[in-house]
């Protein structure tokens, strides 16, 4: 959506006295996206063993306590009396769940879970061949749900805004009334003051809320862990040329014009920001180029975001000789692809080497330096009404639809 556009819409909401998000009580909530979002409604409606504050911390779902034992490699989970699943058939749903995402890079990480059994009515075991830290916020994820009783149940199936309606309850949360749509439509809907939150922005549409110029306090971002650049989907690509793209590109003028507020930038997976000046680091591009010219393929979604990213690479990757061309994610000629996921930081190399053609997440030598170009970390923002309480940024740029609460 043009800038142009959106100024428009928001006039002519405004004009119209559009209505308020705290309708009936209930939350109006915008999902940046092109289609419904099922995986917020599966959070929402379906427990993990564990799930995720407002924090993103890890706390309890279906399972009401665990312990994790034999130096990470056995993790005991007890089922909540009250969950409304037996430990057999959410180790039987966790099974599955694997068996249906193990070619899944954002899992891959879990590679290393072995067996999971409900050994009793009530106790789920789950082996590990080798130890995996940040284990529990992907079994915390929507792909990993296992039944059971959550605060809402949905009060409108299908379409476009689904209704959440909350279960009766002392603590129970507001109705939320969900859409999923482009960011433009969002901003305008929050602009108006039609929704309280917007969620899922990214860098790429960024351009889009900052157009419409919300007040600062509304515009929230994430501090998020991931990753943030270059996979290499071209696991012919000599190492020279890998090489001379990480070396010659300007991250610090990337990560400016971006403009996320604390958005550094990151040289490595593990998000250090050391290196040389880039004068140096383009003189050692061409010095391993050798004064060869090449040309490659980048694969990067459509959107102002990006746009303006890709421009700036091209530019720094001419100077050492190497020309690029713009093509669709989907795009299997493609010699680099841009990720942008976010992630536990545990997670991020074997995320990076799944990502990456030629790498294997099962072989330990390839995790230490996956062929993977970092730019920075991930930008996740969102708008939030002043009326709306308990929002909180946080590392894995997750918000609870259950937590929110609205002073409307």
């Amino acid at each position: 959506m043009k800038a142009s556009t959106v100024l428009i819409l928001v006039a002519t909401c405004l004009l119209a006295g559009c209505h308020g998000g705290g309708d009936n009580g209930r939350i109006a909530v915008s999902q940046i996206g092109e289609q419904s979002d099922k995986a917020a409604i599966v959070a929402a409606t379906s427990d993990g063993l564990v799930r995720l504050d407002r924090e993103g911390q890890v706390i309890p779902g279906a399972a009401a306590r665990w312990a994790i034992l034999d130096d990470g490699l056995d993790y005991i989970f007890r089922i909540d009396d009250a969950a409304g699943v037996s430990a057999p058939a959410a180790a039987r749903r966790l099974r599955e769940s694997l068996r249906r995402h193990q070619r899944d890079p954002d899992f891959a990480a879990l590679g290393p879970i072995e067996n999971i059994e409900g050994v009793t009515g009530t106790v789920v075991e789950m082996r590990l061949s080798t130890p995996q830290p940040d284990l529990l916020p992907l079994l915390a994820r929507p792909e990993f749900t296992v039944g059971g009783m959550t605060d809402f149940k949905t009060g409108r199936h299908g379409g476009n805004p689904i209704l959440l309606d909350a279960r009766p309850g002392e603590d129970a949360p507001a109705p939320i009334l969900l859409r999923t749509e482009r960011a433009g439509i969002a901003v305008v809907r929050f602009q108006s003051g039609e929704s309280e939150l917007v969620t899922g922005g990214t860098f790429n549409n960024l351009p889009v809320a900052r157009v419409a110029r919300p007040d600062r306090k509304s515009l929230r971002f994430d501090a998020a862990t991931g990753l943030f650049g270059f996979a290499i989907r071209n696991a012919s690509l000599p190492v020279t040329v890998r090489t001379a793209l990480s070396l010659a590109i300007d991250r610090d003028r990337i990560v400016t014009s971006i403009g996320a507020p604390g958005h550094a930038k990151a040289t490595t997976i593990a998000g250090s920001s050391i290196e040389p000046s880039l004068p140096e680091r383009q003189a050692s591009a061409l010095a391993l180029l050798h004064g060869q010219t090449t040309h490659i393929r980048v694969a990067m979604p459509r959107g102002p975001g990006a746009h303006v990213l890709f421009a700036f690479a091209a530019q720094d990757w001419a100077k050492v000789g190497i020309s690029v061309e713009m093509v669709d994610l989907q795009a299997r000629n493609a010699d680099l692809i841009l990720v942008d996921r976010v992630a536990p930081p545990a997670t991020l190399a074997p995320l990076a080497c799944a990502l990456s053609a030629g790498c294997d997440p099962r072989d330990r030598l390839a995790l230490i330096n996956p062929p993977f170009i970092p730019v920075g970390a991930p930008v996740r923002w969102s708008l939030v009404a002043p009326s709306l309480d308990l929002f909180t940024e946080n590392g894995l740029a997750a918000h609870p639809l259950d937590q929110l609460r609205s002073r409307r």
